[in-house]
Parts: structure tokens; sequence; C-alpha cells
């Protein structure tokens, strides 16, 4: 391994030692500030906080530790107070996990050796932005969304629910508007191939759908109006023209959509269907004819 790799690996782990450190202390601070401050300072507004604090103590009175009522207002506020703090963690955790990902090279497409340096500086490059959720806790399902795409590089259109899928590369991802990813749809920037590892941006047009188990690979160009078929692949490099439907490896023209006649069934009535005309009405519009 060169020497290069292993500074910007040095580089690697200790941002990101850093920015937990200098995220959590202003989250640890509140918490402290909070713990010694807001029973004072909730008691000195006086009714209603004053009248609860007494009475929950004339009911329970010693039977619980003298600390509960000491901090009774910090205790009831708890998990309001660490949820906050957590929430100001992840704020400054994501802001440190960009800054520090500036430090390392960006690859620009095409083809890498893996004999090459450039394939380990990929996978530091791509560390940042896979640890932040798992930081989240149960906080991920909002930060594993688009806000977190766009916050490392995608460009997502309005309106587009990424949902569950997956954007493992967001700097190379380009989505329109109106789109909608199912379930565990992938879309990658990138593919080993042997000993190659192949970038490449993908680009989606305004209202694709991709569907469930699908996986778009690096290059690919996909149109308006799309739709992905579910548990399908759109190979690397792969253009697909707008109005097509991708399953089974072939593009399927969209067909227009035919208004539909409805008929309305009287109520105890027979199924609503289309009733042969009777002899008379044929007669009648041949005669018209």
């Amino acid at each position: 391994m060169r020497l290069r790799s292993i500074g910007y690996g040095a580089y690697m782990g200790i941002s990101l030692l850093v920015s937990l450190t200098l995220a959590a202390v202003p989250a640890i601070a509140t918490i402290l500030v909070a713990y010694d401050h807001i029973d004072f300072q909730l008691n000195r507004i006086g009714w209603p906080f004053v009248n609860i604090e007494s009475f929950i103590q004339a009911i329970f009175g010693e039977i619980l530790p003298q600390i509960v009522y000491d901090r009774f207002w910090f205790i009831v506020f708890m998990p309001t107070i660490f949820c906050i703090c957590y929430g100001l963690f992840l704020a400054l955790l994501a802001i440190m996990f960009r800054v520090s990902r500036r430090g390392i090279p960006y690859l620009e497409d095409g083809y890498y050796p893996m004999e090459t340096e450039e394939w380990l500086l990929y996978e530091f490059y791509e560390v940042f932005y896979i640890l932040f959720p798992y930081f989240a806790w149960f906080f991920s399902i909002f930060f594993d969304t688009k806000p977190r795409h766009t916050w490392f590089g995608a460009k997502i259109g309005k309106f587009t629910v990424v949902g569950n899928g997956r954007l493992f590369n967001p700097e190379r991802t380009i989505i329109g508007d109106n789109c909608w990813f199912g379930y565990d749809a992938i879309m990658s920037g990138h593919v080993y191939e042997g000993d190659r590892l192949y970038l490449k941006t993908v680009k989606l047009g305004d209202r694709v759908i991709v569907g469930a188990n699908a996986v778009i690979l690096p290059g690919a160009d996909i149109g308006d109006n799309v739709i992905v078929g579910a548990n399908t692949v759109v190979p690397k490099d792969k253009v697909i023209p707008p109005n097509t439907i991708w399953v089974h490896g072939k593009a399927i023209p969209r067909r227009e959509r035919q208004p539909e006649i409805v008929r309305h069934q009287v109520i105890g009535g027979p199924p609503a269907a289309f009733p042969e005309e009777d002899e008379d009405d044929k007669d009648a519009s041949s005669n018209e004819e």
C-alpha cells in the first residue's frame, strides 16, 4: 500500500473521531445546562409548575428518593431534552462529515484497476455517507431519505420519493421530478468488474417509476415516463428511451390508456355487462343508416 493511501486512511479515521467529538460536545453541554437550571427556571415561573411538583411530593412523600424532587422537571422533560440534544448531535455530525469528505479526492467517471490506490480512495470517500445513518439510531428513518442523499451530493427533483430505495453513490446520481422508488430498489454509480472498478453518473428523467428490488447500474440513462419493472436490472451505460417499460431486458413501448366505458349496475340486478342489442334495436339502427 502506498504512503499516500495510508495518509488518507489515517485522515479518514481521525476526521471521524474529531467529527464525533465536536458534534457530541454541544449536545452533552446542553444536557448538563438543563440538569442544573431547568428546575430553577420553571419554579421561578410559579404556577402551575410549583403546584404540580408539590402535589406529586404530597402523594408519594418519602417513597421516591429526594433527587426526584430536586430534579423533578428535568426528569419529566428528560425524553424531550435527550431527543433535542440527539437531533443537535446528528445535525452537527452531518455538517462535520460533509466537510471531512472534501479532504479525500473525488474520482472522475471511468475505470480504475484494483492495483491502483484510486480503488481504496473511492471506498474512503464513501465512508462518511454510508456511516451516517448508523449514528442516527431510531432517527435513521428520517436520514436515509431524500435530505441525506441531497446533502451528500445527489441531485433530486421535486416531488420525488426515494423512500426505501437505495442510492449507493449520491455524488453520481441525477433524478428528475415526480419519480418513485419501490422497496429496496438500488441506483448505483459504481460496479465491480473483476479486477476493475467502474464509476459513472446515473440519470433518471421525470416521472420514472423504479420497481421493488430493481437494480440500476452506473452510466444508465433513463428517459421520461419510464417504468423499470420490479426485480429487473438496467445494465451499465444502458440508454432507455422515454415512454417505455423496461422488463426482461427489453424496452417495451407504453400504450396510451383508452378511456373505459363504465356501465352502472342496478342494485340487486345482474352483473354489469353490455347486453346484446335487441333485434328491434338492430333494425332501427340499420334503417337510420
